[in-house]
């Protein structure tokens, strides 16, 4: 029964997902909307070749393998002025589906948003993936929305890899620096540019292998400068945290999707991730009475 409902709305979800949208109530202490796209891996069913001469008595007629694929999962995020979530819209896509589209229903939703709170502040949010910055800003640009969005790496991603650094480069001492570094970034304009600064002292002149952890923080310092400026954010009453794309990861997908010996085919998959998306957003009741009011008919009872 899921799979046949599911089959219906995934028919329909673009409909219904607008007029969810449209019908949308911003909450009067809304200052901000943030948006965020990431990744989480998924057991796929897929079939597997055939090993050449005569099968086994036993052997299956249709060998299939179980191979982890990358889904998508997305949010939209109204702040209070303080940058604490209010309330948060979630999205997702199967391996094989259209993440540009996951993109562009992003920025539809918040045009949409905007279009009832034009004084809304808009703040990208992701990890430091090239490719997830790509998605989010194809579907959420300056031009599109109207006005300058803020982009903001997430703050705990860099904690993590300057926190690795300061360990490799400081030993004991390097919890008590990653601390600094943290309260300086938090609270000081120009701070990444001081960290970088230190980092590359402190590195010394000598060539580090790739997988170093001081190199690695170097890296992504230099990647995102223009995508960390914390204080600034933090003055306005932003998010600088992309945690609530990251649990959507882990309460859409991994609760469910992840269970012991559990693979999935791209059609059924789909399908339970669009169900828990509407009910993990508090769209449930809304979007099955648009599902089914359409296929409702009439019944009237004929005298005898």
């Amino acid at each position: 029964m899921p799979h046949v409902v599911g089959e219906i709305y995934v028919g329909q979800r673009v409909e219904i997902e607008e007029k969810l949208i449209s019908d949308f109530v911003v909450p009067d202490e809304a200052r901000s909307v943030s948006a965020s796209i990431d990744r989480v891996s998924i057991p796929m069913e897929e079939p597997r070749a055939r090993p050449r001469g005569r099968p086994a008595k036993n052997a299956p007629k249709n060998p299939i393998t179980r191979q982890y694929r990358m889904a998508y999962c997305a949010t939209m995020t109204l702040h209070d002025g303080d940058g604490r979530a209010i309330h948060t819209i979630r999205y997702s896509r199967m391996p094989q589906g259209d993440a540009r589209g996951l993109a562009d229903a992003l920025g539809s939703d918040v045009l949409a948003i905007l279009s009832k709170r034009p004084d809304l502040a808009v703040v990208r949010l992701a990890d430091g993936a090239h490719d997830m910055w790509s998605l989010l800003e194809s579907g959420i640009d300056d031009d599109s929305i109207g006005k300058e969005c803020t982009s903001l790496i997430d703050l705990w991603h860099l904690v993590e890899k300057l926190s690795a650094a300061a360990k490799e480069l400081y030993g004991a001492d390097g919890r008590e620096v990653t601390d600094r570094w943290r309260h300086k970034l938090a609270r000081n304009c120009g701070a990444a540019a001081k960290i970088l600064a230190t980092l590359r002292a402190d590195a010394g002149p000598e060539p580090r292998d790739d997988d170093d952890p001081v190199r690695a923080a170097i890296s992504y310092l230099d990647n995102h400068a223009d995508r960390m400026n914390y204080a600034a954010a933090r003055k306005r009453g932003l998010p600088i945290g992309s945690g609530n794309v990251e649990a959507t990861c882990k309460s859409l997908v991994q609760m469910r999707m992840k269970r012991a010996g559990s693979r999935w085919k791209e059609d059924s998959g789909n399908h339970v991730m669009q169900f828990r998306a509407l009910a993990l957003s508090d769209r449930w009741d809304g979007a099955m009475n648009m599902l089914f009011r359409s296929r409702c008919q009439e019944v009237r009872t004929i005298a005898a």
